[in-house]
């Protein structure tokens, strides 16, 4: 038996309901579920899409459809990994790498003078408060999506809910790594030079570069994107 159209609508309210909000994630288990659900009434002609719908959830066992959810956010955060990592390589190419030693000499000679550990501290803070701000603008406007119950699509969220979160997660470390009550010397300036020059790199990329292309990994990942 061949599902209608209201059958699929029910399928993806019914996953919504099951705590499914994106939508590449709704139509890969409601895909799923069609094609089980149409095997079941196939072979039980009386049964009702109802209960044939619930005798296909409970296949997914106790913790419905949360095993699935978390395969997709696995195989996503690859996708998302190797997107930060193509980009990541043109900093070691021709003009970029020019680029990039100026930035590790500047912080290096910024660092090396006797104020450098507060110098170090406060670009990381101002650092942290600009990717603060971009965070708040970004939650809102996921939130503004969901309140218009527009699609939201897995790629998408992790672009840019991780705009620059290694950035931010790894402020412990930073501060463990300067102590504020010595200066500066030997290889600390270098060490210090090096990390701010990995910290600006990545959040370049993870915060304005990657969103910046959003649409088009988007459009690459999902062919039903604008559809």
């Amino acid at each position: 038996m061949a599902l209608t159209d209201s059958h699929i609508e029910n399928l993806y309210a019914f996953t919504r309901q099951h705590y499914v909000e994106y939508y590449d994630l709704q139509t890969e288990l409601v895909d799923h579920m069609a094609n089980d659900i149409e095997v079941i009434m196939d072979k039980n002609p009386t049964m009702s899409f109802e209960d044939a719908l619930d005798k296909s959830f409970k296949k997914f066992g106790i913790f419905g459809f949360m095993d699935v959810v978390e395969q997709r956010q696995k195989a996503m955060s690859k996708i998302y990994m190797k997107l930060l990592w193509n980009y990541a390589k043109d900093w070691f190419r021709l003009p970029q790498i020019i680029l990039t030693i100026t930035i590790f000499t500047t912080l290096y000679t910024v660092f090396s003078t006797e104020i450098g550990s507060y110098i170090f501290i406060a670009s990381y803070i101002i650092l942290c408060m600009f990717l603060f701000v971009k965070t708040i603008r970004i939650n809102r406007d996921i939130k503004r999506k969901r309140e218009a119950k527009e699609k939201l699509w897995l790629l998408e969220d992790m672009i840019f809910r991780n705009a620059g979160l290694g950035t931010l997660v790894l402020g412990p470390q930073v501060f463990q790594l300067v102590n504020l009550t010595d200066n500066f010397s030997g290889l600390i300036p270098i060490i210090c030079a090096s990390v701010f020059t990995v910290i600006i790199i990545y959040t370049y990329i993870s915060a304005i570069i990657l969103p910046k292309n959003a649409t088009f990994h988007l459009q690459e990942t999902y062919p039903e994107y604008y559809m």
